[in-house]
C-alpha cells in the first residue's frame, strides 16, 4: 500500500506544477498589456521647444514696452492727477493681462470646484483654500496701488521712473507666468518661471524702497505672498508624478498662440478655460 501511494503521488506531482505556473503567469501577461496600453496613450514628448522659450520672453518684453510707452506718453501730456494713480495701478494689478500678447486668464474657480488648482492636480495639504486667493490678490492690488502713489510722489510725480517701471516689469512677467500656469498648464515650466516672478517682485520692492522707504514697506507683503506661492508651485510640481519637464517640450499639445493686446477676444474676462491646441 505504501509503495502504491508513493507511486501515485509521483505521477500526480508534475501535474500540479504547470497549474501553479499558469495561475501565477496569467496576471503578469494582463498587467503587461495594460501597461502597454497606458504607455500608448501618453503623448511622446520631443526635444525642448525653444520656440516657446523665445515666445515667453518676447511676450514679456512686448507687454513691458507697451506699459512703459504708456507711462512715457502720459508724462508727456502733463503730470497725471494724484488721485488717478491708485486706480490706475489697481487696475493694472488686476487686469495688466489685457496688455499681454499671450492669453493670461486667471484660474476659473467654478470649473475647479472652488479649489486653488484644477481638480486633477494634486496639492499639498497646506494649500490655502480657493476662496482665499481672490481675497489675497485684491489686498495685494490695494497695496500695489498705495505703493505706486508713494513712489510716484517721490519720483517727482512721474510715471516713467525706476520703481514704477520695475512694478510694470513684475506685472508683465506675472502675466506670462499666468499663461504658462493657467492656460498651457505646464507644471514644470510654471515651477521654473515662478522664480522670475519672485525675483521681479523683490526687485520692485527694492526700487520702491530706494525711492521712499514707505513705498517699499507697503509693497513688501506682496513679496512675502509670492515667496509662499513660489514654494507652493514647486511643491505642486514635485508631488504630481510623473513630473512634467521644466522646459516646454514639443509634442505636448499645450502651446498657446499670440493674441492682440487689448483687442483679443477673452482679454477682459476674469477667467477662462485653458485653450488647447488642436
Amino acid at each position: 500500500m505504501l509503495l502504491f501511494l508513493t507511486a501515485v503521488g509521483a505521477l500526480r506531482a508534475p501535474a500540479l506544477v504547470p497549474q501553479r505556473v499558469a495561475v501565477v503567469r496569467a496576471p503578469v501577461v494582463v498587467a503587461s498589456a495594460d501597461m502597454a496600453a497606458v504607455a500608448a496613450e501618453e503623448p511622446k514628448l520631443g526635444p525642448i521647444d525653444w520656440g516657446d522659450v523665445v515666445k515667453y520672453n518676447t511676450a514679456t518684453v512686448l507687454e513691458f514696452a507697451l506699459l512703459a510707452s504708456a507711462f512715457r506718453g502720459i508724462d508727456a501730456l502733463g503730470s497725471i492727477p494724484g488721485f488717478c494713480v491708485p486706480p490706475l495701478f489697481a487696475f493694472l494689478s488686476l487686469r495688466s493681462r489685457v496688455f499681454s500678447p499671450l492669453p493670461a486668464s486667471r484660474p476659473d474657480r467654478s470649473a475647479q470646484a472652488g479649489k486653488a488648482t484644477p481638480i486633477e492636480v494634486k496639492r499639498p495639504s497646506w494649500t490655502p483654500p480657493g476662496i482665499a486667493f481672490p481675497i489675497i490678490w485684491t489686498s495685494i492690488s490695494l497695496l500695489r496701488a498705495t505703493s505706486a502713489l508713494l513712489a510716484w510722489r517721490a519720483c517727482g510725480r512721474s510715471l516713467f521712473c525706476a520703481p514704477l517701471l520695475a512694478l510694470a516689469l513684475h506685472l508683465s512677467i506675472g502675466d506670462t507666468w499666468n499663461c504658462i500656469t493657467n492656460v498651457e498648464r505646464r507644471l514644470g515650466t510654471s515651477a521654473l518661471g515662478v522664480l522670475s516672478v519672485w525675483g521681479s517682485v523683490i526687485a520692485a520692492v527694492v526700487f520702491a524702497y530706494r525711492a521712499t522707504p514707505a513705498a517699499g514697506l507697503v509693497l513688501a507683503p506682496s513679496a512675502l505672498w509670492i515667496s509662499i506661492a513660489t514654494v507652493l508651485t514647486w511643491s505642486i510640481w514635485a508631488i504630481n508624478t510623473p513630473r512634467q519637464p521644466l522646459f516646454p517640450r514639443r509634442g505636448d499639445g499645450k502651446s498657446a498662440s499670440f493674441e492682440l493686446p487689448l483687442l483679443a477676444q477673452g482679454k477682459w474676462q476674469s477667467a477662462g478655460p485653458p485653450k488647447k491646441k488642436k
